[in-house]
């Protein structure tokens, strides 16, 4: 089999995974049932080595790039969170329905980078959101708000399905064909006011499930809400997968001017708003993971703000920009959640004020969480960092004091950001100067598993691998970028 086929399989590989594990949890006894995380991890880390031999080692002009760089990440996060599961499910409950619908999510998210049409672009990014709404509630028991959070997600996100799904029927209507390589060509003498329209719904339908604002309300709860894992992988993984539904989906427009100058100022209408209103909004929470969860809304605004850039300016390095930070977004913000749920069960609260001196007391889990944030605010050396100035830079490079002023909102958000980023690393890195009355004594604290500590510490490790040694990744994004816009591209 070519390289090429091997990679188109990577999702039956990966959904092949969910009936292997379903089987295995079914026949070991309830002691060791906590071991199939362990099995799942191994089977998502064998896929992301197979893709990344199959990117380094094949001809790049015949790869189909986004795919494999959304696999990459997508198998990669979902590696750590499966570890970092292992340490904090009850090996009693239901496990073995948890990790083969964690698999099956994750099989939904790599197909869409290889989908060829829209419908089956449509199709994969359900197989991809069924499985996490179950997953979402999956704490019901302990935890009785975790399914009203579930159900408000479930309901939002078929909201925005069928918005999605009438987008694509009318860009059918005028192109009478689904297929992205075709639909460029047969849209062009379509009317670009139905066109226009169609796009803006496809963005709305698959905005919901990027929490773009205001289509964001159900995200806070299901990101405080659900288990760790599946926090882990709808941050950087499931949705990963609809940016590249998105991403795909826009890149099936005509090229001509109007178009896609449209649509591209409507996405960065979007963007800027997104990014304020996460960011505000985040200030005033005392919860970490709703903290994390609203500057979730506020990452999801970067991103966007570099494929704006280059809708409204044809600018190939808005697009790799956008995709560049989306890949940065995924890794940091994963080890942020798995972070943030370790020091709640530490502190037996989710409230920052009752984790005054933990980063100070579990050393590696506090300089490890650091790096992931300081990598959120965009400090050098992080990959967050060069995600923002590469989306800045495509704001400069567009000549226009329209660009340019897309960047420096870029700059007074991050500006924003430090008001709620600096109180949590100060809190939790320096040490309380009196002890806490109501605080548990340090011998009934459950200790942080070893499990949830190494996949932090991998996450913040690639945090700066990829800000210091972005060449290699930078240059599949890249290639992506020009497979997927090529009207974008001189």
């Amino acid at each position: 089999m070519t390289p090429v086929g091997i990679a188109v399989s990577i999702p039956l590989t990966v959904a092949t995974g969910s009936v292997v594990i379903y089987a295995v949890a079914k026949v070991l006894p309830v002691h060791l049932r906590r071991w199939t995380g362990a099995l799942t991890a191994l089977w998502l880390l064998a896929v992301f080595c197979l893709l990344l031999s199959i990117m380094g080692w094949s001809s790049p002009g015949t790869l189909p790039f986004i795919g494999l760089t959304g696999g990459l990440l997508i198998t990669g996060v979902g590696t750590v969170a499966a570890l970092a599961s292992q340490g904090s499910l009850d090996p009693e409950g239901p496990v073995h329905l948890y990790y083969p619908l964690f698999l099956l999510a994750l099989a939904g998210a790599v197909a869409i980078g290889f989908s060829g049409d829209l419908f089956t672009i449509f199709v994969t990014v359900e197989l991809s959101a069924i499985p996490v709404y179950a997953l979402c509630a999956y704490r019901h028991k302990e935890d009785p708000a975790a399914l009203p959070s579930a159900i408000k997600y479930l309901i939002q996100g078929v909201a925005g399905t069928i918005t999605a799904l009438l987008g694509v029927a009318i860009l059918y209507t005028q192109g009478h064909t689904l297929s992205l390589s075709a639909l460029p060509v047969a849209l062009a003498g379509g009317d670009q006011v139905l066109i226009i329209f169609a796009a803006v719904l496809i963005l709305i339908g698959y905005g919901v499930k990027l929490a773009i604002f205001p289509l964001h309300t159900w995200l806070p709860d299901a990101y405080s809400r659900a288990p760790v894992g599946v926090t882990a992988i709808m941050t950087g993984a499931t949705k990963i997968g609809v940016l590249i539904a998105l991403f795909l989906s826009l890149s099936a427009l005509p090229g001509s001017a109007t178009v896609p100058k449209t649509v591209g100022i409507v996405v960065t209408f979007f963007a800027v708003i997104t990014m304020t209103a996460g960011n505000l909004l985040a200030l005033n929470q005392r919860d970490l993971r709703r903290v994390l969860a609203y500057s979730s809304v506020a990452q999801m605004g970067y991103i966007l703000l570099g494929f704006g850039i280059g809708l409204l300016y044809s600018l190939p390095l808005g697009f790799a920009a956008g995709l560049f930070y989306a890949v940065a977004y995924g890794v940091m913000k994963s080890g942020a959640f798995i972070a943030a749920d370790a020091f709640t069960e530490r502190a037996g609260s989710s409230e920052t004020a009752r984790m005054k001196g933990l980063g100070a007391r579990n050393p590696v889990l506090g300089i490890a969480f650091a790096v992931i944030i300081l990598g959120l605010i965009g400090q050098p050396f992080t990959c967050g960092f060069l995600g923002k100035l590469l989306v800045i830079q495509s704001g400069i490079a567009t000549f226009m004091w329209g660009g340019i002023a897309l960047g420096l909102i870029l700059e007074l958000n991050t500006g924003i950001s430090l008001g709620y980023y600096v109180p949590i690393l100060s809190i939790l890195l320096f040490p309380r100067s009196e002890p806490d009355p109501t605080d548990q004594p340090a011998a009934t604290r459950p200790g942080i598993p070893l499990s949830v500590l190494a996949a932090v510490v991998v996450l913040a490790i690639a945090t700066l691998y990829l800000g210091i040694f972005p060449e290699p990744f930078y240059g599949w994004i890249s290639h992506a970028s020009g497979q997927i816009f090529t009207w974008g591209v001189p």
